[in-house]
């Protein structure tokens, strides 16, 4: 991961707490975080994010994009199956594109 760390500066590297994109991504793995992705892309469905939490600015999140809506929001949601296992735009409703901080590889 570090060599391809270096060709990207603008990416970090971001540990994962909780299960909410299991199994996708699970507790504890480290996933890329593409600060600048944005910049030259439009978000997509499917694309995973990583975004500030809408009711709690020092929580970051990693969610996938479910909706893109016109008003420039977009519907977030973990991938985990269990209802509870995700706090998503299911509790919170639609997020800001521009909260959207980067994109997540997980490669």
């Amino acid at each position: 991961m570090s060599d391809y760390m270096a060709q990207r500066p603008n990416c970090t590297n971001v540990l994962v707490k909780g299960g909410s994109m299991w199994p996708t991504i699970v507790d504890g793995q480290v996933v890329i975080c593409d600060h600048e992705y944005y910049s030259n892309n439009i978000p997509v469905v499917g694309d995973i994010i990583m975004c500030q939490h809408p009711l709690k600015p020092k929580v970051k999140l990693i969610k996938r994009i479910s909706a893109i809506n016109s008003d420039n929001t977009v519907f977030i949601t973990g991938d985990n199956p269990d209802p509870i296992a995700s706090t998503d735009s299911h509790a919170f409703g639609h997020l800001a594109i521009s909260q959207i901080i980067g994109r997540i590889d997980i490669s």
